[in-house]
């Protein structure tokens, strides 16, 4: 019974043992595998960890190289939070609806593959939410063509997909961050690419920290 519990808790408590155990991605050649971090991910991890545990809180600006999953990451830290505790929200807003839908489609197939020990009770499922009834948590997507996407929802965790591509990031980040408390527990990622960072289409973002998705290049001796 003790060893059962001391696992319990470090699946909620540790992403990188969780993930490989409770999260099936689709990889580059089709298959369906467990989540293991590589190394991008494991980079930004170690970071976004740090300052959960020196703020409570996460606030980060993602410039992120191609292909590297940081947004596999992100939805799966975010459904990871959401199973392990009540009344937490996640929403995620992308630039257009086929970012939307494929973000979805992972999301799904997180909930889909999860082993059923971990795996909440669903009350709701559909384009635009997974709604988890017992916790009262869950996920909902939005994509950044209206104005007020996300502005009338209370949000705990919130992932802003391909930002430098939204038609009104000004209007959008504002409204996304009045929804989200200035407490602990609650996450805050913004990620782009170089072609159009976040900080050249966002005026308001709270203190955040910028992190790029790889480890900066090893100093040379001497």
């Amino acid at each position: 019974m003790r060893s059962e519990l001391v696992i319990a808790r470090r699946l909620r408590d540790d992403f990188t043992y969780y993930a490989p155990r409770a999260l099936r991605i689709r990889t580059k050649t089709g298959t369906v595998d467990p989540f293991r971090l590589n190394k991008a991910q494991h980079h930004l991890h170690t970071q976004v960890e740090a300052q959960r545990a020196s703020t409570g809180k996460v606030r980060v600006i993602v410039l992120k190289g191609r292909q590297q999953g940081i947004s596999t990451y992100i939805e799966g830290r975010f459904y990871w939070r959401v199973t392990h505790r009540k009344g937490c929200q996640a929403f995620i807003l992308t630039h257009e609806q086929q970012a939307t839908d494929n973000l979805f489609k992972m999301v799904e197939r997180y909930h889909e593959h999860c082993p059923s020990l971990l795996k909440p009770q669903t009350k709701a499922s559909n384009a635009k939410e997974l709604v988890f009834g017992r916790l009262d948590s869950g996920y909902k997507l939005g994509t950044a063509g209206t104005k007020g996407t996300g502005r009338s929802s209370t949000i705990q965790l919130f992932h802003g997909s391909e930002c430098g591509f939204w038609p009104h990031a000004d209007e959008h980040a504002a409204g996304v961050m009045q929804a989200i408390p200035n407490q602990a527990a609650t996450e805050v990622f913004i990620e782009s690419t170089a072609i159009r960072p976040a900080e050249s289409r966002i005026g308001f973002i709270p203190p955040a920290r910028r992190v790029g998705s790889s480890p900066p290049p090893a100093k040379a001796p001497g």
